[in-house]
């Protein structure tokens, strides 16, 4: 995998697991969309239970009410009391009947509506406002009335007390009963799911289930929701929520203001609700997440495992190596395709054997071709010239020379054995230590010279600054003979007069590093442009008359050996026009002069 890329596990498991997150989000906002949704019709459902259960209650009251109006109206007792018309009377033994009826609030009217006595549970009434109200609910038959008086609110039911039926029925006067709306009753409808409850006008909170300062802080918003006239709205006081429900209980009289039950459902209970569901939520979506990539991580390791297997197949295969076996897992898909590939690497196996064996067969028939070749052109004249040696006249001059010629013959089958020793081994065998470069350099200059491919070739060498480094002398000696010998070759081969160039100096190669640069130059003919590129390769040759192409090959072994590199070129000459180049570079170190100095002067052979 390059980097700064993802892999197929990588990739997948990401895919999986976005998935599985777009997926538990999704649930997780449809979850909590649901339970807060149906909290809120929750809580409306609660309120609108809790006014229903007023209703219901209230209108028990009233039915109550009603009943024991009218029971109290037919007692004997007290319609003989209401015949006397004398109001000190009624007031005194009107107070009878009352704790006998046991209302919160009790009175009793002469026929036209005045008012004779009132009695009330520890409140002191206005008799005006309480009058009035009275009268007015003398006009509602079977029905009951709201009253505020003083501050209190009463529901009041109004009978008349009569005597005889019909056309003959007589009017004695009116009573009056009723109970006060107050926090115990708020407290009982209290009990439903409602909440807070209140009985309020427009401008005042008459009573209420909530303490004082709940009542306080709460009442401006209590107001404004009733002057809104809505049925549901929310009220929002500081950090706290609450729903309020009103319901309009009597409308507005001259003595009486408009009457409201208000019912206030705090959101405290639903916000920790909903924070305990949240959090539950929150820990279903963790648990499904975790499952979730897990699982998405199995998926992709079952996929991509085998897959991993058959890349490092893949690579060994590439590198040449002994493959793992690929494990037969995963799905159908991946065992056909390692099936495959099993095959494909058993057929490159076969194909492969089979081209090293050609490559084999080959690379022997090349090595006989050439060595038959120049054994023949090395044999042929110590044929000859052993035959003209059997001759008995033949001066001493020519059989010295018919020697000679054996004997050059001979040393070129000895070269040409070695070179084939030499590169037949598995690697060139190197002794490095501190030496003198330029000293190797000297030596190979000095040996070929008596060579016969060197005869009247002219060779320019200059003066040579002294480098030294760590190095095998007498291989990259070998190294330098090799080229200077090809090149005296190719220069025999010019139309020009052969000549070579040797160059030795300090250079810095592309990666900094100090080296000693040898160039050797020739005149000759140059390199062909097919084979320049593998001139350094094993059997190629430039077309020499003799030779299987092994010396170049040794050169580039040599040189690696010391960790250098070796290579040709063509520079134009202005003279000859073109010239051919091989150079060795090979790393250098200044520093060991003192040391090789001190050696050479104790006479120690690197």
């Amino acid at each position: 995998m390059s980097r700064g890329r993802l892999g197929i596990r990588q990739s997948l498991f990401f895919v999986l697991l976005a998935i599985v997150v777009a997926m538990t989000s999704l649930f997780l906002v449809l979850a909590g969309f649901t339970v807060n949704r149906q909290v809120a019709r929750t809580s409306l459902a609660e309120m609108a239970h809790s006014r229903d259960t007023f209703q219901a209650i209230e209108q028990q009251r009233q039915d109550l009410l009603l009943r024991q109006t009218a029971l109290l109206s037919e007692m004997p007792s007290l319609k003989a009391l209401m015949t006397t018309h004398d109001q000190p009377t009624i007031v005194d033994a009107g107070k009878t009947f009352w704790e006998t009826s046991g209302s919160d609030i009790f009175a009793l009217m002469r026929p036209d509506g005045t008012l004779l006595a009132v009695y009330s549970h520890g409140h002191s009434i206005a008799l005006d406002d309480c009058a009035a109200a009275l009268g007015r609910s003398r006009d509602i038959p079977y029905q009951t009335t709201l009253i505020f008086s003083s501050g209190h609110l009463f529901e009041v039911a109004t009978e008349p007390i009569s005597f005889a039926a019909g056309e003959e029925r007589r009017v004695l006067g009116y009573v009056s009963s009723g109970y006060e709306l107050n926090d115990h009753l708020a407290r009982m409808i209290e009990r439903s799911p409602a909440g807070q409850v209140v009985f309020a006008t427009s401008e005042r909170v008459i009573a209420s289930t909530l303490d004082e300062a709940e009542a306080r802080r709460l009442s401006r918003a209590v107001m404004a929701g009733l002057t809104r006239g809505e049925r549901t709205n929310p009220v929002k006081l500081g950090n706290d929520s609450y729903m309020t429900s009103s319901l309009l209980l009597q409308g507005a009289t001259d003595t009486t203001p408009s009457i409201y039950l208000v019912l206030l459902q705090s959101d405290k209970e639903q916000t920790a609700l909903l924070r305990q569901l949240n959090v539950g939520i929150l820990a279903i979506g963790l648990s499904l997440l975790l499952v979730g990539g897990g699982m998405a991580l199995a998926l992709a390791g079952t996929v991509t495992r085998p897959l991993d297997a058959l890349l490092q197949s893949t690579r060994q295969m590439g590198r040449g190596e002994t493959i793992a076996p690929v494990p037969a897992t995963g799905p159908q898909e991946l065992r056909e395709l390692r099936e495959s590939f099993e095959k494909m690497h058993a057929a490159v196996l076969s194909s492969q054997a089979k081209l090293i064996e050609g490559e084999r067969q080959a690379t022997i028939g090349r090595l006989a071709s050439s060595i038959s070749h120049d054994l023949r052109h090395y044999l042929s004249p110590i044929y000859a010239n052993a035959e003209f040696l059997s001759s008995s006249t033949l001066s001493l001059e020519e059989r010295t020379e018919l020697l000679g010629e054996i004997t050059e013959s001979a040393r070129g089958m000895t070269e040409l054995l070695d070179a084939i020793l030499t590169f037949g081994r598995t690697g060139i065998a190197v002794q490095l230590a501190p030496d003198s470069i330029t000293a190797a350099v000297q030596r190979a200059l000095a040996m070929i010279q008596p060579h016969p491919d060197a005869r009247g070739v002219a060779v320019e060498a200059g003066e040579f600054c002294e480098l030294t480094g760590v190095i095998d002398g007498k291989e990259l000696q070998r190294a330098v003979y090799n080229l200077l010998l090809n090149a005296c070759q190719a220069a025999r081969r010019s139309s020009f007069p052969p000549a070579i160039g040797v160059v030795l100096q300090q250079e810095v190669d592309e990666n900094g590093n100090a080296v000693a640069a040898i160039r050797i130059r020739d005149n000759g003919e140059g390199v062909r442009e097919e084979i320049a590129l593998r001139l350094f390769e094993p059997f190629v040759s430039a077309g020499k008359e003799s030779g299987i192409g092994l010396g170049l090959a040794i050169v580039k072994r040599i040189v690696e050996a010391h960790g250098g590199a070796a290579g040709m070129r063509r520079i134009e000459d202005g003279a000859s026009g073109w010239q051919t180049e091989f150079f060795l570079l090979i790393p250098s170190d200044p520093s060991l002069a003192a040391v090789v100095e001190r050696e050479a002067s104790l006479g120690v052979t690197p």
